[in-house]
């Protein structure tokens, strides 16, 4: 059992707040956004989900407009794309930016990138992507490139497979760069104008990442991820992901949490989280709590407002919201964000952003940034208790619109010029 002792107990209604809190968003906008203001929000989050939908923007731009109004989005790209970075990339959150030293938490999942056949073991071709993998490397050494620009200048005899991507089929080069880059012996400089990946000898994106050789096995082992054979099931390696100091971010930009929570935010298994957990409980940074009957836990320093005067259009991957079943949980909102759903059995729309106002979740709301008609549209809006908030979402598009440069909003086919 994980809970131990008398619980405190919380309302619904107070955890809210203290996750309101926890992630950021209950604190005033600043009149002027600097650097420091999105270092600090980048900190707060731990984390931030990197997604190729540009529905509005691109996804990793939203959360820190949400907690700090329009800011300059060149700032933010300097912080996560020039040296000293403030965020590199890694399947941390699905794709996402985590400071450097987080970076370094994922060692198994480094270290046993081979378990998945990316192309290594297959029987007759595999010599062949090593080889591809061997001529990647020496090509990112002349600097960071693209995958096109990989293409470009490596020559290999590999037959294009079909992978099933929902349509897209990536190049052999293309996944080449992605074991490596799941290895930890690439990772990414940057995006280009297409939003794809930069690749980078690790040495030429961050100074505090190691240099890790390409590796197929142990080191008692080297060739045991090439056996087709061998059983590798997870921690084969014998190395193991830094889950305690995982679970410790976790539960600092959390705030209050279920074990299955705070086990999500990194994609984490439950086993060794739970340990974590009983660590944690035992040196006092987490505290079991009970909201409305439910046993939770509580980050130790986590505040729990009287009141918060939260007012935000969440992307769908914004920490707050990406884990459905804790929002379900903390703020009785069932969500899905549509773009996967057929559109005859959409019900809210196809970019559904929830809207944040007060420590409740109050509605829907069908997002799009219209560039040809520079005007920024919420096709459908969906209250959730029946009561409108229409005069506070007018004010957040507005908002919105203005940072993303646009000159009008439309709310369900209504036109606002902003001037």
């Amino acid at each position: 059992m994980l809970y131990r002792g008398v619980m405190q107990t919380m309302t619904r209604s107070a955890a809210r707040r203290t996750a309101i809190a926890a992630t950021g968003l209950d604190r005033p906008r600043p009149a002027t956004v600097t650097a420091r203001h999105l270092r600090s929000v980048f900190a707060t989050m731990g984390v931030t989900q990197i997604d190729s939908v540009a529905r509005v923007i691109r996804s990793h731009y939203l959360p820190f407009f949400s907690r700090l109004g329009p800011y300059q989005r060149a700032t933010l790209d300097r912080l996560l794309y020039s040296s000293p970075r403030m965020g590199v990339e890694y399947w941390a959150h699905a794709a996402a930016f985590v400071p450097p030293e987080t970076w370094k938490h994922f060692s198994r999942s480094r270290a046993e990138w081979w378990r998945v056949d990316y192309g290594q073991r297959h029987p007759e071709t595999g010599e062949a992507f090593r080889n591809l993998q061997s001529s990647v490397l020496a090509a990112l050494a002349e600097g960071p490139k693209s995958a096109r620009d990989v293409s470009e200048v490596v020559d290999h005899d590999l037959p294009e497979r079909h992978r099933g991507h929902w349509g897209w089929n990536p190049s052999q080069v293309k996944v080449a760069l992605e074991a490596l880059f799941a290895g930890g012996i690439i990772s990414a400089a940057g995006r280009n104008d297409h939003f794809e990946r930069i690749y980078a000898l690790t040495r030429d994106v961050s100074a505090e990442l190691p240099e890790i050789p390409l590796s197929y096995g142990t080191g008692a082992r080297p060739r045991l991820g090439l056996d087709p054979d061998a059983s590798l099931p997870r921690g084969v390696s014998g190395v193991e992901n830094n889950v305690l100091d995982l679970t410790r971010i976790a539960a600092r930009a959390l705030g209050i949490a279920r074990p299955e929570d705070l086990a999500d935010y990194f994609r984490q298994l439950r086993a060794p989280t739970d340990e974590a957990i009983t660590e944690l409980l035992a040196t006092g940074e987490l505290r079991e709590v009970e909201v409305d009957g439910v046993p939770a836990l509580r980050w130790h320093r986590a505040r729990t407002p009287r009141q918060v005067r939260a007012r935000a259009l969440l992307a769908p991957f914004d920490p707050l919201v990406f884990f459905r079943p804790r929002i379900e949980w903390l703020f009785d909102f069932h969500y899905r964000i549509e773009i996967y759903t057929p559109a005859a059995q959409r019900v809210h729309g196809y970019y559904v952003t929830p809207f944040l106002l007060g420590d409740r979740l109050v509605g829907r709301v069908d997002l799009q940034r219209d560039r040809s008609a520079q005007t920024l549209r919420a096709h459908r809006v969906s209250w959730e208790t029946g009561e409108e908030h229409t005069d506070q979402l007018l004010i957040e598009l507005r908002e919105m619109a203005e940072w993303l440069g646009l000159t009008a909003v439309e709310i369900e086919g209504t036109h606002l010029p902003l001037s």
